[in-house]
C-alpha cells in the first residue's frame, strides 16, 4: 500500500501539474478510510473506531529513509517501506511484532514455494 500510495499521488500530481493537488494526507484517506468504503467495508474496518475491528499498522520511523520528515503522514505516503513496519494487527490479532512475523513459519512457506516450483518447472520441462 505504501507503493501504491505514492505512486497515486505522484501521477495525480503530474497529471494537475500541481504537486500539491492530492496531498499526503487526502492519499492516506484514500488508501484507508475511503478504500474500506469502496469495499463496502466501511463499518467494519478502514478507521479506528468503536466497533469496528481492531486492524492497525505501526510504522517504526527509525529507518535511515524516514530519518529525514517531520510530518508521520508525508512519510508514511512519500518514504515508508513494507521494511519500516514494526507491528500489525488484524482484527486485534498480532501478526507481526518487532518487524517479525508471529503467525507464519516464513522457512515452511519459502521451502514449500521452492517444491512447487520444482514440480512446475518438471512438468513444464515435460510438456
Amino acid at each position: 500500500m505504501f507503493a501504491i500510495m505514492k505512486v497515486t499521488q505522484g501521477v495525480t500530481n503530474a497529471l494537475a501539474g500541481d504537486e500539491f493537488a492530492l496531498t499526503a494526507r487526502r492519499a492516506l484517506g484514500l488508501a484507508t478510510l475511503d478504500g474500506a468504503r469502496s469495499l463496502g467495508l466501511a463499518g467494519v474496518t478502514g478507521s479506528l473506531t468503536p466497533g469496528k475491528r481492531a486492524d492497525l499498522i505501526v510504522v517504526s520511523p527509525g529507518g535511515a529513509n524516514l530519518g529525514v520528515l517531520t510530518d508521520p503522514v508525508q512519510m508514511l505516503v512519500t518514504a515508508a517501506q513494507p521494511g519500516n513496519v514494526d507491528t500489525v494487527i488484524v482484527d486485534g490479532r498480532i501478526l507481526k511484532r518487532g518487524g517479525a512475523l508471529t503467525t507464519l513459519d516464513t522457512g515452511r512457506i519459502s521451502r514449500d514455494a521452492q517444491q512447487a516450483l520444482g514440480g512446475v518447472l518438471a512438468r513444464a520441462a515435460g510438456s
